[in-house]
C-alpha cells in the first residue's frame, strides 16, 4: 500500500515540476520580445540633437554638455548633471552652487520620473537666441544652456518641469534664431 502512495505523490510532484518548468520557460519567451525599459517606469532614449533648430550644429563644448545632460536625464541621475552647472556668482556676493541647483531640482522631483521625462526635450533641435541655446516642449519641461555672463561662465543654466498639470512655457523661436 505504502508503494502505491509513493507512486501518486512521485507523480504528482512529477507533474508539478513540468508545470513549473513549462511557467518558466513562457515567462522566459514573452520577456525576450519586451522592450527592456517596459515596466521600469523609464522612457526609452533617443540620441540628443546636436544641431539648433536651423540646422546648424553645435559647437563641441555644447555638443558635449548636451550629450551629458541628455544621458543623466535619460538615467533619472541628479547628480550626474552637477559637471554641466556652472557656479553662479551673484552681484551680492553669495554663490549658488550647483550641488544647491541640484538639490532644487531634486526636492520638485524626487524619484527622477519628471527628469526622465525631460530627457526627451534634448532630443529635438534646440533654439538659438541672445541667452544661449533652449530645448523646449511644453508638456515635458525646458532646459537652457547658457552662453555665459560676467557672473557665470556657460553651461546648463535651468532646467522646468511641467506643474499641477500645467505644461512650461516656450519661448517662440524669433526670425533668425537656432
Amino acid at each position: 500500500m505504502r508503494s502505491q502512495r509513493h507512486r501518486r505523490l512521485n507523480l504528482a510532484l512529477a507533474v508539478v515540476a513540468v508545470a513549473m518548468l513549462v511557467t518558466l520557460a513562457v515567462v522566459l519567451l514573452l520577456d525576450d520580445d519586451e522592450d527592456p525599459a517596459a515596466g521600469t517606469g523609464q522612457p526609452e532614449c533617443g540620441q540628443p540633437a546636436l544641431t539648433s533648430s536651423n540646422g546648424t550644429p553645435l559647437d563641441p563644448d555644447r555638443a558635449r554638455s548636451v550629450a551629458g545632460v541628455h544621458a543623466a536625464a535619460c538615467a533619472g541621475d541628479y547628480n550626474a548633471l552637477i559637471p554641466f552647472i556652472p557656479e553662479w556668482r551673484r552681484s551680492y556676493g553669495s554663490t549658488l552652487t550647483p550641488s544647491g541647483i541640484v538639490e532644487g531640482w531634486r526636492r520638485e522631483d524626487p524619484s527622477g520620473v519628471k527628469l526622465r521625462a525631460a530627457a526627451k526635450v534634448l532630443e529635438r533641435p534646440g533654439v538659438g537666441g541672445q541667452g544661449g541655446l533652449e530645448f523646449c516642449e511644453p508638456d515635458k519641461g525646458r532646459i537652457g544652456f547658457s552662453r555665459g555672463t560676467i557672473d557665470a561662465p556657460p553651461g546648463l543654466g535651468s532646467i522646468e518641469f511641467p506643474r499641477e498639470g500645467r505644461p512650461v512655457e516656450c519661448s517662440p523661436p524669433t526670425p533668425g534664431s537656432g
